[in-house]
């Protein structure tokens, strides 16, 4: 049951991902005529074709394996309603539509978020230390994973600047980005499962799955200069809207 639940989330996660990249291809041959070139969408974009292969991937993988670990399990279902709310909302965005929704004010489930991610972080670390009660090897193959749970969380913190920031101008919150900024570093906790079971023998790091995550390492910095210059006000992209960064046009 666990496996096939990791196996099915994995795919779900990949096609959304990569759908992410393709939708974002679409917007930017909309615009890229008229308003140039956008770093966030060829950011993101890159971050897309290698998060999402990278999914399926390891969906395959377990599948093979025929072993799905439960912390694994957990890290899908925590980042599974971000990512699906962010691919919605980005649908809807090319079809014509908002692609956001503002949040007035703070409600309970927004002022939880911090708590629920910290029990989450918690919950995981104690997991992690139950399955390495025993030990295990930490091989070079898993530097990359490592290399992006350090990416991912520095990309959450700035997309979570970026909406403090906004929180206090605009009086309310971007739904597209506290989706956003949820699904970096869920994703890079997702890195940190697979980097557990690896150690234990419970996974394997195949040739495909290690030159997706190498690629997906400039992907995240590239990334992460990106979503930082546009909260430090360095850089301005007629994309940035996905990210919640115009929060107070949505506002208005």
């Amino acid at each position: 049951m666990i496996t096939d639940v990791v196996v099915v989330g994995n795919f779900v996660l990949g096609v959304v991902y990569t759908s992410y990249g393709l939708i974002t291809i679409a917007e930017l041959k909309r615009g890229w005529r008229t308003m140039g070139v956008s770093h966030f969408g060829l950011a993101w974009i890159a971050m897309a074709f290698t998060c999402g292969p990278h999914h399926l991937e390891h969906g395959l993988h377990v599948g093979a394996v025929g072993h799905g670990g439960i912390l694994d399990l957990v890290a899908v279902l925590i980042g599974f309603p971000a990512g699906v709310t962010w691919f919605l909302l980005r649908l809807e965005a090319l079809r014509g539509g908002r692609g956001d929704r503002f949040i007035p004010g703070t409600p309970w489930w927004v002022a939880a978020l911090p708590w629920i991610f910290g029990a989450y972080a918690i919950a995981l670390a104690t997991g992690v230390a139950t399955v390495l009660r025993d030990g295990g090897h930490f091989g070079p193959r898993l530097t990359p994973n490592l290399l992006l749970l350090g990416l991912y969380c520095l990309i959450g913190y700035y997309l979570l600047r970026t909406q403090l920031a906004n929180r206090a101008v605009a009086g309310g919150w971007s739904l597209s980005g506290l989706a956003l900024t949820v699904v970096f570093p869920t994703c890079g906790l997702m890195h940190v499962t697979f980097v557990v079971y690896a150690t234990t023998g419970q996974y394997d790091v195949g040739w495909h799955g290690l030159v997706i995550d190498w690629l997906a390492v400039p992907a995240a910095i590239y990334f992460l200069w990106v979503v930082r210059s546009l909260s430090l006000g360095t850089l301005t992209d007629w994309n940035e809207g996905s990210t919640g960064a115009r929060l107070e046009t949505v506002a208005a």
